[in-house]
């Protein structure tokens, strides 16, 4: 997602206002069953414990305005929709947060199992949450000029800070490269200086460092936009025909298999379209895309997350037909800035396991696959 260049007006969460009670952070930790048992078997006894409809919102992600929770909410009552993304810049210091996410974590907890709560903490341009107790993060390309080890334990700082506020998920680091001829004239990156260097043999390092310092405070990061934005001719939120001419061997790629190969266990694809390896679809809908290059290729066998599906480079999609298609690509887990959108998209889902056995045993092995990375963050009570 890409919100950089708007302005948002100031948050103060001094209350928390629907009907939940507020104060002290979100139990993360392990229970005692989770302890004694592997994170495949408390997943399989949450997946046993929950209904058909709960098993399909462990893969939606509603994207939440910080500064507007309070209308989104019926969305969540609707839909059981098992996790949240909060975007809008935030003023509010770590403890009002940690109000506001207590409440969002007891609407979207479903037969025990916690949301991801997660967000944009990049830095620069965009940095969510900016009040009291969190850090003044510079953009990537500044953190790009850092040693690893520096930023590596930057990170974990910046990570611990979302920690205590009670999230549990950060949608970063960026691992696009923007070559310096391109510069600011890239539109989604390059502009904002979201790129943390002009060759991938730059960016890779940094991206891995930023990966394991998330982790280290337990926070669950995500790579992205893969495979590349680095060089694409537009910004996916606004524009219909945005192309980038990554290719399956790459070397804009390395970023993204540092990332991985340092645990990221998260990846965020593009909607942009990559006529070098797939002319007929967007990345997010690509079974090549996802399947050959990111699973086989790249043997990345964890969490696959959509770019914001509400992105005019999908506009001649239904809500419902994004959704499908994202899942039978090989996507897993479905976010949407417009929670309304979900509702649709869960039906969908719903109508499709109901009348195909095996799209219906790809979305339960997707739902297992959530569930399992819950149960080792300690999502699963």
């Amino acid at each position: 997602m890409h919100f950089p260049g708007r302005t948002w007006r100031r948050l103060v969460i001094g209350v928390v206002t629907f009907g939940l009670v507020a104060g002290g952070s979100v139990a993360l930790e392990d229970s005692a069953l989770a302890k004694k048992k592997s994170p495949a078997h408390v997943a399989k006894a949450a997946f046993d414990r929950m209904s058909l409809a709960e098993r399909v919102g462990q893969l939606l992600v509603a994207g939440l305005p910080i500064d507007d929770v309070q209308p989104q909410l019926k969305y969540l009552k609707q839909v059981p929709i098992g996790n949240v993304f909060l975007f809008h810049n935030s003023h509010s210091s770590v403890t009002q947060v940690s109000q506001l996410t207590t409440g969002l974590d007891a609407q979207a907890r479903h037969a025990r199992v916690h949301p991801y709560i997660g967000t944009d903490q990049e830095g620069g341009a965009v940095q969510r949450f900016q009040g009291k107790g969190f850090s003044t993060i510079p953009a990537a390309l500044e953190q790009g000029s850092w040693t690893t080890d520096r930023l590596r334990k930057s990170a974990t700082t910046w990570g611990s800070q979302l920690r205590r506020a009670g999230l549990s998920m950060n949608f970063a680091p960026v691992a696009d490269t923007v070559p310096k001829k391109i510069g600011k004239k890239n539109e989604p990156i390059g502009k904002w200086k979201r790129e943390y260097g002009h060759k991938p043999g730059v960016v890779g390092p940094h991206v891995a460092a930023v990966v394991h310092g998330f982790k280290a405070a337990g926070i669950a990061p995500t790579i992205k936009h893969f495979p590349g934005l680095g060089r694409a001719t537009g910004n996916t939120d606004t524009d219909k025909k945005v192309t980038d001419p990554t290719g399956p061997h790459d070397p804009y790629l390395k970023p993204f298999r540092d990332g991985i190969d340092a645990g990221a266990r998260f990846v965020m694809m593009s909607s942009a379209r990559y006529p070098k390896i797939d002319k007929k679809h967007p990345a997010c809908f690509s079974p090549r895309i996802i399947g050959k290059l990111l699973r086989q290729r790249l043997g990345f066998t964890g969490v696959v997350v959509s770019d914001s599906l509400d992105g005019a480079a999908l506009a001649r999609w239904t809500p419902a037909q994004r959704a499908i298609r994202f899942l039978e690509a090989g996507g897993t887990m479905l976010l949407d800035a417009h929670a309304q959108q979900l509702v649709a998209m869960e039906k969908a889902i719903l109508k499709r396991m109901a009348h195909s056995k095996h799209f219906a045993a790809t979305v339960n092995a997707d739902v297992m696959l959530v569930l399992t990375e819950k149960a080792k963050a300690g999502l699963i009570s």
